[in-house]
Formats: structure tokens, C-alpha cells, sequence
């Protein structure tokens, strides 16, 4: 979940809600700078969390009770798992990015055990043999999850409000060829360098609030959130 306080108490956006917002950021890139494979990669982006989250999580709250955002998370091998299982259900190049987007969440992280370290190690010999098997180069498919990447970097920085005030520039990522993208507010959203197809461009996500800081369990927290009102928040961004 991506969690933000709210003077009721919190605003909740499911990590699938962000992957579509990062797939609908995808479907308006140049045309021209799209990857290989742009209806797969289309998938791969808006369903990028969809087998590392579900409601059979119990683990869903800080120890004060309120809801647990998604960075203070640790991984779960099996979800890693389940999100390689289904990623390699839908095709080869699903299965390719969605091995490079684990290996980019876990590979640096300090904690792993030797089950993890394993896992990802064959995520690494199995990345080869899929970049072998499609014919492609190894530059190739690291541009490819640049895409990716860039679009969920984007994607976050929108659902955790964090685009500075008063016109300051901030690095979102580096776009598919290497440059670093900026984002900033002037009446409306500004992105340098451009990345879309069109001049301007409106995207939304769908977000819950929770009025109560507090839960006893992840059964009441869910409970909530499935009672709660949905709203959506839209942003428009237009080329400098």
C-alpha cells in the first residue's frame, strides 16, 4: 500500500492502483522511444506488484497499528515466487522484465538470507537465457526496463505527493535512454526532457481514506478499506 496522513487519518492507494497509473503514463510515451514488445510491456508495467500483494496479507500494519506503507515492508520469497510464476504464465518477455524489476527491488538490499541470494542468483542466469531465447542484446533489455522503470519512478512520485512546491526541479529517473527526467509544477506538471507523444497529457489513480489512525488487525484494516469511499486524483501535464 502507499500510505499518506491526511488530518483523518490516512489515504490509501493499492500498489495495483499505481501500476496502472504506471502503465497509463507508459501508454502515452513517444512512439519513437517505445520498447520492443509495447502491448507486453504494457502488462508487465500496470501488473509489476500484482503477485508480491494480495489480501491474505496478515502483515499489513506497524506496530502502532496504522497501516504499513510500502517501504518499511521486507520481502517475502514466496511472493516473489508467485509474481514469477504468473509474470512467466503470460510470456517470455513479461517474465524478463518482471525478473529485472525483483532483481532492481532486492539485488542491493543488506538483510537477504540464502534462500533469497539463491532466487535471485537464478533470476540473473535466468535473465540471460531470455534475452538469448528472444534474439536480443543485453543493452536492449536493459533499455526496455529503463521504460519500466521510469514509468513506476514517475508513477510513485505522483502517489506520494512528492512534487516539490515553488517550480524546484526533482529527478524522477533516467528515461530508456539514459537521461535523467525532471519534474516540477508550473500551474501545471512539467517533465524535461518531454517523454510523451502528445503536448499534454491527463492521468489519474484511484485513492481511499481511512478515518481512524488506528486497527486491531489486517482483517479490520482491509474491512475498512473495502467499505471506504473511492475517490481519484488527476494530474495534467503539459510540454514546456
Amino acid at each position: 500500500m502507499i500510505v499518506k496522513p491526511i488530518e483523518t487519518g490516512w489515504e490509501v492507494i493499492y500498489q495495483h492502483a499505481h501500476g496502472l497509473l504506471a502503465a497509463e503514463l507508459a501508454l502515452h510515451w513517444k512512439v519513437s522511444e517505445r520498447p520492443p514488445y509495447f502491448m507486453q510491456t504494457l502488462v508487465a508495467i500496470a501488473e509489476h506488484d500484482d503477485g508480491l500483494l494480495d489480501y491474505r496479507q496478515t502483515d499489513t500494519l506497524t506496530a502502532a497499528g496504522a497501516p504499513l506503507p510500502f517501504q518499511f515492508r521486507s520481502y517475502n520469497l514466496e511472493q516473489c515466487k508467485g509474481a514469477m510464476e504468473v509474470a512467466s504464465a503470460k510470456n517470455r518477455w513479461n517474465a524478463l522484465l518482471t525478473s529485472h524489476h525483483l532483481s532492481f527491488l532486492y539485488s542491493d538490499k543488506k538483510d537477504l538470507d540464502a534462500e533469497m541470494k539463491a532466487f535471485l542468483k537464478e533470476q540473473r542466469i535466468l535473465q540471460k537465457k531470455l534475452t538469448r531465447d528472444l534474439g536480443l542484446q543485453q543493452e536492449e533489455v536493459l533499455q526496455a526496463y529503463r521504460f519500466v522503470e521510469c514509468c513506476d519512478a514517475l508513477s510513485l512520485v505522483l502517489c506520494l505527493d512528492e512534487v516539490l512546491p515553488e517550480k524546484r526541479q526533482q529527478d524522477v529517473s533516467k528515461t530508456p535512454q539514459g537521461e535523467i527526467i525532471k519534474i516540477w509544477e508550473e500551474q501545471t506538471l512539467r517533465l524535461e526532457p518531454w517523454p510523451f507523444e502528445q503536448s499534454q497529457v491527463k492521468v489519474k489513480v484511484e485513492f481511499r481514506e481511512l478515518h481512524q489512525l488506528q486497527f486491531t488487525d489486517s482483517a479490520e484494516l482491509w474491512r475498512c478499506l473495502h467499505e471506504a469511499e473511492v475517490s481519484e486524483r488527476c494530474w495534467t501535464f503539459t510540454k514546456s
